[in-house]
């Protein structure tokens, strides 16, 4: 399996999961939206907070360049950490979602 497909697979196994999480308080449910054609991972929320509806992006992963760039992290450990203990390596992870000047000192690639 080359490199590309490799990551591809990874962010599928390690988002997947997110899609099983069971709310406690709220009648929220994750969805996954996979496009692998262009490299697009996102992981939505949806459902009923009381009266107020919810619907909003809880993780959003892509690969461009080669790299694993993570635009939004909604999790509570980070998703970047899972993708490391799951076999991408920090200097192909860019933590998107953080200014291009604060990316020096993350641990991660910087684009």
């Amino acid at each position: 399996m080359d490199t590309l497909e490799g990551y591809r697979q990874t962010i599928r196994d390690v988002l997947t999961p997110y899609t099983h999480i069971a709310y406690a308080n709220v009648d929220v449910r994750n969805l996954a939206a996979f496009d692998t054609d262009n490299d697009q991972y996102v992981i939505l929320s949806e459902g009923w907070n009381g009266q107020r509806h919810h619907h909003g992006c809880l993780i959003h992963v892509e690969i461009r360049d080669s790299k694993v760039w993570v635009q939004r992290d909604g999790t509570e450990d980070g998703i970047a950490t899972e993708l490391v203990a799951a076999g991408i390596p920090e200097a192909d992870i860019v933590l998107g979602f953080q200014e291009p000047s604060v990316r020096p000192h993350t641990g991660f690639a910087v684009a």
